[in-house]
């Protein structure tokens, strides 16, 4: 049986992109007063044409910021995909699940001393207690660091293609926070 997985999450803005969509509507508001009050006696109507630009660009800066990832698992591998602004799509990396080497909760401390080749960040947040993390093999990005967000979809699709040792692992702690959460219900 074909398994095919998709799963979309959308990135938290930080602090540094609310500071810079600030900067860019700043930038807007500075040409438009410029335009409007210099521009008018020395390039004319030309000047809201020059506005019309800048509230553009800005437009495109501000949608630009907008970033989701896409995680497909087919068959045990996996594909994870950046959209921008759901007009630009980038493939991040594929990988093949029985090249996992770790796969757990992942915990920022515990890998920054941690030497890696490449460290990719799929996920909502990289402080957010709901990722996850994979490290594993690849022709290109070598010894690399995953953190993602899956859903129970995407972590079931992958289970049956990883090495027993990381399934069981991960089906333990998989069952450990579904009861955990069961006794906080509970509550």
């Amino acid at each position: 049986m074909d398994v095919f997985i998709e799963h979309l999450v959308k990135k938290r803005p930080t602090g540094k992109d609310i500071f810079l969509k600030a900067l860019i509507i700043f930038g807007v508001l500075v040409v438009a007063f410029l335009a409007f009050t210099v521009g008018l006696f020395y390039i004319g109507a030309l000047s809201v044409f020059l506005v019309a630009g800048a509230i553009y660009g800005a437009w495109w800066l501000l949608t630009g910021m907008n970033i989701e990832y896409e995680y497909c698992v087919t068959n045990g591998d996996m594909d994870v995909d950046k959209i921008v602004a759901q007009r630009k799509r980038k493939r991040l990396l594929s990988l093949d699940c029985r090249t996992v080497e770790e796969i757990g909760i992942y915990i920022p401390a515990a890998h920054e001393h941690r030497n890696y080749d490449t460290r990719i960040y799929a996920c909502e947040s990289e402080k957010d207690e709901g990722s996850y993390y994979l490290v594993f093999r690849h022709n290109t990005l070598h010894n690399t660091l995953l953190v993602f967000n899956p859903s129970q979809r995407v972590l079931n699709g992958m289970m049956p293609y990883l090495p027993k040792p990381l399934a069981y692992q991960l089906n333990k702690s998989l069952q450990e926070a579904a009861s955990a959460e069961e006794e906080e219900q509970a509550e």
